[in-house]
């Protein structure tokens, strides 16, 4: 199923200092409902970076809406 469309497209990327040891980097992404209750947490491994080295990030949601034609 593919999705009908996306309400939240968000791109960004992050560096490394030039100087320095390799830093181990992980994204954390948390949803909350409207009363700021946590309700689902997932942590993806991004790897380590060498000083210079930079990684891209795109956080999309994606929304499925029921096949009208299917029913």
């Amino acid at each position: 199923m593919a999705p009908s469309f996306s309400p939240l497209k968000v791109e960004g990327t992050i560096r490394h200092p030039a100087i320095g040891e390799t830093w181990e980097y992980s994204v954390m992404l948390r949803v909350r409902n409207d009363r700021g209750e946590e309700v689902s947490r997932q942590v993806v491994g991004v790897g380590a970076l060498q000083p210079t080295e930079q990684r891209t990030f795109t956080l999309e949601v994606e929304v499925f809406t029921p096949d009208v034609e299917a029913q």
